[in-house]
């Protein structure tokens, strides 16, 4: 049979006033953490694309396309992607700005519209993290007033936790969906050649990444300071527990004592009578006979 190695559980051991500032230190990373994924959630600059259209003609133009005109102009389509609105423009339409439908699903027409279809369903863990995120949040307050805060904490950083899990699956998700619609597109099919798709994350994506470490660290400190308030308690409770059998023990032993001493004074006492008494007493204990007669042949 395999022996499983055990190692010795050390105690956390942090004083009251360090762990009330590791609280406040939780408070602050989960203040900073709600207010960048507020700011994320709310503006639209997750995703900068500029799509080079290669065999796009003027309306103007009669004259026929050829691969040896290599000096013509280049005409982009440029869009900013986000939760929210989705915003482009090309050579014929104006840089204007449209709702994102999460419930409508339509063919995509070009590489730039492939990808905001493909980025919506991360913003569905955006919002998830969101909502923990602020609820994260207040329970760091509840644990900063609270005196002596327990289950609070626990549960402070059970939510952090899945807060950071959410901004996490969000971030991937995101960058996963960018990567499969562009694909090869973002590399010059020569030298010759330049990258037909360009793309940059933008500064709402950063804030979701700091969200994610805000979190994680607020998490982080919580759980240590969880951790040395139940060390402490379970320290209390063995010694508590220690202490009572220490008195119990005591207390039997006295116990014990007392009914020696008892049992030895009496048999001292019953020594010192005199004999006459010891004889007296006896005949007192033993039973009456009834006096009869003897029987006349």
């Amino acid at each position: 049979m395999m022996v499983i190695p055990v190692s010795q559980h050390k105690l956390i051991k942090i004083r009251r006033k360090n762990r009330y500032k590791l609280t406040r230190l939780a408070l602050y990373c989960s203040l900073g953490a709600c207010v960048c994924d507020i700011i994320c959630s709310s503006t639209n600059s997750w995703l900068y694309t500029s799509e080079v259209l290669k065999y796009y003609v003027p309306p103007n133009n009669s004259q026929a396309y050829e691969d040896s005109q290599l000096n013509d102009p280049v005409f982009l389509k440029n869009a900013s992607f986000g939760p929210w609105q989705y915003c482009w423009l090309d050579p014929l339409t104006e840089f204007h700005c449209n709702s994102v439908q999460y419930l409508v699903d339509e063919d995509p027409s070009d590489v730039t519209t492939s990808v905001q279809h493909s980025i919506r369903s991360a913003f569905l863990f955006m919002m998830c993290g969101a909502v923990l995120v602020v609820i994260g949040f207040l329970l760091s307050i509840l644990c900063t007033l609270l005196p002596n805060p327990y289950s609070s904490l626990f549960t402070c950083t059970i939510i952090h936790i899945n807060a950071g899990i959410a901004n996490f699956l969000c971030i991937v998700v995101f960058m996963s969906a960018v990567s499969k619609e562009v694909g090869n597109k973002i590399h010059p099919a020569s030298e010759m050649d330049d990258p037909l798709f360009h793309f940059e994350y933008g500064f709402s994506f950063i804030l979701l990444q700091s969200t994610f470490l805000l979190t994680e660290l607020a998490a982080l400190f919580s759980a240590v300071v969880y951790m040395a308030k139940r060390d402490e308690r379970t320290f209390n409770r063995y010694k508590i527990r220690s202490l009572l059998k220490s008195t119990t023990v005591i207390h039997s032993l006295k116990y014990v004592a007392v009914q020696v001493i008892n049992t030895t004074l009496q048999l001292l006492t019953s020594i010192e009578k005199p004999v006459s008494d010891v004889v007296q007493e006896r005949g007192k204990n033993q039973p009456a006979r009834f006096a009869r007669g003897r029987r006349t042949r």
